[in-house]
């Protein structure tokens, strides 16, 4: 067994009961092996009081509890994550900070314990520690120092869709968002396409050659990728070398210029999905950012295998 230690982020709106349980529990249960953190995207500044008192009576250490923005670990110098749970809904369709070294994520939605008043509310913050213990106790048991990215993300999905799912929990909430920045005409992008769709997901297809993306969601996708806009620009079939763009003197702003007067310039496919973003080339690449296992073998339109018939990617 290897002596890595993961960094685990458990993530909520108000980061005041259910995030805080999950680190609480993924800390209690992980030993030394794994380091649990929970952050909030409206963070309501304070820890539940029931939250606080149910983690008491089952003697989980709530030492250091405090409800905190999920801005604190997009700065420099903050942890490196290997996993983010979101466990509330809300925080799963929210366009989260871009976590440095693209994290696994997965939705492991519960119903909000804090929404039950009266007398019903400690069972309800019980409930929710066992449906989140009974997930982390099943995440522990998986290898991770073996198994690969897209065989984790797959049992991650599973394991949100057990007893305590809330409606929106499971693999539709992670891969409605992927997005692919598609030339029909590139093999490449065709190629990408496909792959995504062989994990039985259809993602959102943007022809941006017709519908190119404003300068600002064009800066915003060229960060979140961390490319530079050099590193996107396309030389094959476009007015790269009559415009000079070759020349190294130019500057960033000048290279988004001419990519916003001529999309054609933008290399294709972008490919944005829960697990970051990335230009997919070769195509494979693509395999990184699906949430989901492939159904069954694929070869590229060229005939190189890059899928088995088991769901596996084929080493290159």
């Amino acid at each position: 067994m290897s002596d890595r230690t993961y960094n685990v982020l458990f993530l909520c709106t108000g980061n005041s009961a259910r995030s805080i349980l999950g680190e609480a529990l993924m800390n209690q249960l992980g030993g030394d092996r794994f380091v649990a953190y929970s952050a909030g995207s409206q963070p309501k500044g304070k820890v539940h009081p029931m939250a606080l008192a149910v983690l008491d009576e089952m003697g989980i250490d709530k030492r250091g509890m405090y409800s905190k923005s999920w801005d604190e670990f997009a700065k420099p110098g903050a942890p490196k994550f290997d996993f983010i749970f979101t466990v509330c809904d809300n925080a799963a369709g929210e366009t989260c900070p871009v976590w440095i070294g693209h994290p696994i994520t997965a939705h492991w939605g519960i119903e909000d314990p804090a929404a039950v008043e009266g007398e019903g509310q400690r069972e309800a913050f019980l409930k929710a520690l066992r449906y989140l213990h009974n997930r982390i106790s099943l995440f522990l048991t998986l290898p991770h120092d073996s198994i690969d990215k897209m065989a984790m993300q797959q049992k991650l999905l599973e394991i949100g869709q057990s007893e305590g799912a809330s409606l929106k929990a499971g693999v539709n909430s992670m891969t409605t968002d992927i997005i692919i920045y598609h030339n029909p005409e590139c093999g490449t992008s065709r190629n990408a396409l496909a792959m995504i769709r062989n994990a039985g997901i259809e993602p959102h297809v943007i022809e941006y050659l017709k519908t190119p993306p404003s300068r600002a969601l064009l800066e915003s996708l060229i960060s979140r990728a961390a490319m530079t806009p050099r590193a996107l620009l396309r030389e094959k079939g476009t007015p790269y070398a009559e415009l000079g763009l070759g020349n190294a003197d130019l500057t960033d702003a000048e290279l988004i210029d001419a990519m916003m007067e001529h999309p054609i310039l933008i290399n294709r496919p972008l490919v944005v999905s829960p697990l970051g973003v990335k230009l997919c080339r070769p195509s494979e690449e693509v395999l990184d950012l699906i949430p989901a296992a492939q159904q069954g073998a694929f070869a590229k339109e060229d005939g190189e295998q890059v899928v088995d018939a088991a769901g596996n990617r084929v080493a290159g």
